[in-house]
């Protein structure tokens, strides 16, 4: 199979820099398995301004390191437009749903956070939905119904993105970090 050329990681590259203005709003667009990169190539020859957050990996391959650029949250991409633009976004075949903004300007708030952690180069990785401090019920075993706090330590900063319910961990080095 033959490698596709890098796809930009949105369109136009000021997408990000201001909220958009009514009638225009960011949408959630969940997209099949392992389409991401399909739906930002179709949003592109469509004009239509997009946001795909992606993170550099590289792999061993057969003795070969192999560099690659992958979706940091696999499964969604975020557009920037009206109603009619976003439902045009289905014709391409790559998108299953749209899902609701409840709030416009977190969302923009976590996608300009999500450019800056982009933009580090370094490591970024989906931790699980539980982390330190947040309250849990558990679900199986002879403590089933029980409620209590997550307690961990945790070398890293995390960065949560209540929008779409995930958590993001990058590697911190101490000497990065002041205690407030």
């Amino acid at each position: 199979m033959p490698t596709l050329p890098p796809i930009p990681d949105r369109s136009p590259q000021s997408v990000l820099e201001s909220p958009p203005r009514a009638p225009e709003a960011w949408w959630v667009l969940r997209t099949k398995p392992r389409q991401e990169k399909k739906l930002v190539r179709w949003l592109g020859k469509a004009a239509l301004p997009y946001y795909l957050p992606l993170r550099r990996r590289v792999r061993n391959w057969r003795g070969r390191r192999i560099k690659s650029e992958e979706p940091l949250l696999a499964g969604y991409v975020f557009m920037r437009g009206d109603e009619g633009q976003s439902a045009r976004a289905f014709s391409s075949g790559a998108v299953v749903e749209r899902l609701p903004v409840k709030s416009a300007a977190t969302l923009y708030s976590e996608l300009r956070a999500l450019d800056t952690l982009c933009s580090l180069q370094r490591e970024l990785r989906e931790l699980p939905g539980v982390i330190e401090g947040r309250e849990v019920e558990l679900l199986a075993g002879p403590m089933k119904g029980l409620r209590g706090i997550v307690t961990q330590s945790r070398t890293s900063f995390v960065v949560r993105l209540e929008i779409l319910g995930r958590v993001l961990e990058v590697a911190l080095d101490p000497a990065e970090v002041e205690p407030l």
